[in-house]
């Protein structure tokens, strides 16, 4: 886009700025207005409903990786899993 590494690194230092001065000026502001307007725990809901729709099946997709590929790991490697408390 820019054909000078100063100008692009400038585009870079203000868009690092402005989002972190953005982020947190927006999570003040919806906290404010969660607490304000959360009726019945209506926000929490959401919440969790956004996390088990997002999350668990990431979770359930890399479980299923790891159960598939767990016949592959050497054997010596499999000892190291099971007592790595007792090597720390």
């Amino acid at each position: 886009m820019f054909e000078s590494a100063l100008a692009s690194g400038l585009l870079t230092l203000v868009v690092i700025v402005a989002f972190m001065v953005a982020c947190p000026v927006l999570c003040i502001l919806f906290s404010i207005f969660s607490d304000s307007i959360n009726i019945n725990g209506s926000f929490e809901k959401i919440g969790d409903s956004l996390v088990s729709l997002v999350f668990l099946p990431i979770v359930l997709f890399f479980k299923i990786i790891d159960t598939i590929t767990s016949p592959f790991i050497e054997p010596s490697m499999k000892e190291a899993i099971e007592n790595r408390n007792s090597m720390r």
